[in-house]
């Protein structure tokens, strides 16, 4: 028996570099330093060629001398599991999305998102 796969065809995912500043005008979502944050993507969604939707970013701190940013903290030092990560990425993206339209500052050509919310 023979099974035949088709190749299903990549989503578009939601660029917006003006999204991205906002995002990382932002205090970081998960210590609340201000002034040093990026907007870093979640890591559900991506991989072999995928990259995440923009949607998905949220602050992040970066790293400074003598002290390591959540951003590398969470994302590469393995500070939560897979699991907790993703349901953090999804709660901090939500969150970060509800502040942008709180204020002002949503824009109506992007998406609303639906699917990413759900946490």
């Amino acid at each position: 028996m023979s099974v035949e796969f088709k190749p299903r065809p990549k989503e578009k995912a939601f660029r917006s570099p003006a999204y991205l500043r906002i995002v990382a005008h932002y205090p970081c979502a998960h210590c609340g330093i201000e002034g040093r944050s990026q907007a870093a993507h979640a890591d559900e969604g991506k991989g072999l060629g995928i990259k995440a939707s923009d949607a998905t970013a949220i602050p992040l701190c970066a790293d400074s001398p003598g002290r390591r940013g959540c951003h590398t903290l969470i994302g590469t030092f393995g500070m939560f599991t897979r699991d907790q990560r993703r349901l953090l990425e999804k709660k901090y993206a939500a969150a970060t999305r509800e502040r942008i339209k709180e204020d002002g500052l949503w824009k109506p050509e992007w998406p609303e998102f639906e699917q990413e919310q759900a946490v």
